[in-house]
C-alpha cells in the first residue's frame, strides 16, 4: 500500500523542486516504484532510485505539463509537452533525448552509406567527446597492410597514434568517407575499399573496419 511521506527525508525525492511530499512506493529510503511528488512542480508517475525513470507526468508551476519517458530525471524517449502561448495551449509531441526535443522521430546514431570491400563494419560509441578513432582489421587481426590511405570528412582534423588513426575536434554530425587498398594474405592481390557513413550523435566513436 502506498505510504504519505510528509517529510522528504523519510523518502528522498531527488530533484528539489519535487521534493515537498511524496505518496508512493519507496525502496531503501528512495521514491521508488509508482508515486507522486509534489513541490514548487509536481510529479506522478514511475521513479527509480528517487528520480523519474520510466513512464510519468510532469507539471511545472508555470502550467507546462510533460507527458510521457523519463529516465534518471531526464526526459528520455517519447512524449509529448503541453505548454501555454498568448494564443492558448500548444502541445510538441516526438522523441526527446537527455532533456532535449530531437524531433518526432529519433534520428539513428550512425548511418552506412557505402562499404565496397568489407566483411564488415562497426560503431562504438565509448565515450563523451568530439573524436572518431578508425581501426582497420583483416581476419580479426590488425590490418597493418593498408595502401594508398585517403580520408575525407566534413570537420575536423586527421590524427595518428600508434596502431589508431582518426579525427578529433569534430563537430556532429559528421560525413566522412575512407578509401584504401588492402593486401589480400591468401593471394597477395590488392584490392581497394571504399567507405562512406555519416554519424549524428555526439561523443567518442570507435569505427572498426574489418576486410
Amino acid at each position: 500500500m502506498p505510504i504519505l511521506f510528509g517529510q522528504p527525508d523519510s523518502c528522498k525525492v531527488l530533484i528539489p523542486e519535487i521534493s515537498g511530499s511524496y505518496l508512493g512506493d519507496c525502496k531503501r529510503g528512495f521514491a521508488h516504484g509508482k508515486g507522486i511528488a509534489i513541490g514548487i512542480d509536481r510529479y506522478e508517475g514511475e521513479f527509480s532510485r528517487g528520480l523519474p525513470n520510466g513512464k510519468g507526468t510532469y507539471s511545472w508551476a508555470n502550467g507546462f505539463i510533460f507527458r510521457g519517458e523519463w529516465s534518471k530525471g531526464v526526459k528520455e524517449g517519447k512524449g509529448e509537452l503541453v505548454y501555454i502561448t498568448a494564443r492558448g495551449d500548444s502541445v510538441v509531441t516526438g522523441i526527446w533525448q537527455n532533456d532535449q526535443y530531437i524531433g518526432e522521430k529519433k534520428i539513428p546514431s550512425f548511418n552506412v552509406i557505402r562499404k565496397d570491400n568489407l566483411l564488415s563494419c562497426e560503431f562504438r560509441r565509448i565515450d563523451d567527446g568530439n573524436e572518431i578513432i578508425i581501426k582497420f582489421m583483416m581476419k580479426g587481426q590488425i590490418n597493418s597492410r593498408i595502401i594508398g590511405l585517403m580520408m575525407n570528412y566534413s570537420s575536423g582534423s586527421y590524427f595518428k597514434s600508434g596502431i589508431y588513426e582518426g579525427l578529433q575536434n569534430v563537430y556532429f554530425p559528421l560525413d566522412l568517407s575512407i578509401i584504401y587498398a588492402t593486401i589480400n594474405p591468401v593471394s597477395m592481390g590488392a584490392f581497394e575499399v571504399i567507405f562512406e557513413c555519416t554519424i549524428t550523435e555526439p561523443g567518442k566513436w570507435m569505427v572498426i573496419l574489418n576486410n
